[in-house]
Formats: structure tokens, C-alpha cells, sequence
């Protein structure tokens, strides 16, 4: 599933900029390894693209590092809003695709609030396909010492 993510400008900046390099929230769509972000205002558009690796339960995470009591206390205080983390493991720039634009050629397009699953809005995905153009390289993220310093990090 490709779901049209919705995101705060500073955390675009955080993945795209690699500081932040594990999403996280309550929900995800099912087999999600793509997904295009939305970024919300005063943006309020069509900015990139992210590529997920692996998906993980927070709770998963609380047993692996029971016994490290600051990791744990990032833990508890994230599952108080997201139960999952996926990795982002590459993230792509794109040229803006503007609210106005949406709205003009994407009939009765509403920005997500949390996301959109484009299987479920075919107009939105043929336009995204259609007027999607990369700005610069994939940028690629290295896990290799990610954890645990990345787990629920506070930024």
C-alpha cells in the first residue's frame, strides 16, 4: 500500500536533512515501503518521497532494552501517542506539488491528516505519477549503528 503521508515542516526537514531516520505512529498501512509526504503548513505540499525498511513494535523494542532505563523512558513516553517505527531508510526531494495544484486537478482532494492510501484515490495517484519530477539523488540511510541511539530519540 502507498499511503500520501501528512508531516510537520520541521520533521520533513529532520528526515531530509538524515537526523531523523525511524517514522513514527500509531498506525501504518499494511506491506507499506513507499510513501510520499505531505507537508503541512505553511509548506502545504507534495515534497518527497520516502523508501521504509523494516516496521517495528515499540513494545518489541521495550522487552529487547529492559535493561537500559533511558531508552526505556523514551519508549514509554512514545507509546503514549505511536505504536510503531519504521525505518526510512532512503528519502527522495521532489519538486512541490502545491495544495493548489491538488486542489485544481484532483477532484475533492483534502490534505490527510494523518494519511491517505492512494489504491484508495486513483485520480491522486495517476497525478502524483504523472507530475512527480526528483530533485538531486535518492538519499540513502545507513542503519549499521542506528540502534539503539535512534530508538524514540527526541529531537
Amino acid at each position: 500500500m502507498t499511503p500520501l503521508m501528512s508531516f510537520w515542516p520541521s520533521v520533513y526537514k529532520k528526515i531530509s536533512e538524515q537526523v531523523k531516520l525511524i517514522e513514527y505512529r500509531r498506525t501504518f498501512p499494511k506491506e507499506c515501503k513507499i510513501a510520499y509526504m505531505y507537508v503541512s503548513k505553511p509548506v502545504k505540499a507534495v515534497c518527497g518521497i520516502l523508501y521504509f525498511g523494516d516496521k517495528h513494535m515499540l513494545l518489541d523494542w521495550k522487552k529487547q532494552y529492559s535493561n537500559n532505563s533511558e531508552i526505556i523512558d523514551r519508549i514509554n513516553e512514545s507509546l503514549e501517542k505511536y505504536r510503531y517505527g519504521m525505518e526510512i531508510k532512503g528519502f527522495q526531494k521532489i519538486k512541490p506539488i502545491t495544495l493548489d495544484e491538488l486542489r485544481e486537478n484532483v477532484l475533492g482532494f483534502v490534505a490527510p491528516q494523518s494519511y491517505l492510501l492512494l489504491e484508495n484515490n486513483k485520480p491522486l495517484a495517476e497525478y502524483l505519477e504523472r507530475n512527480i519530477v526528483l530533485i538531486g539523488d535518492k538519499i540513502e540511510n545507513d542503519f549499521s549503528n542506528a540502534y539503539p541511539e535512534h530508538i524514540c530519540k527526541r529531537y
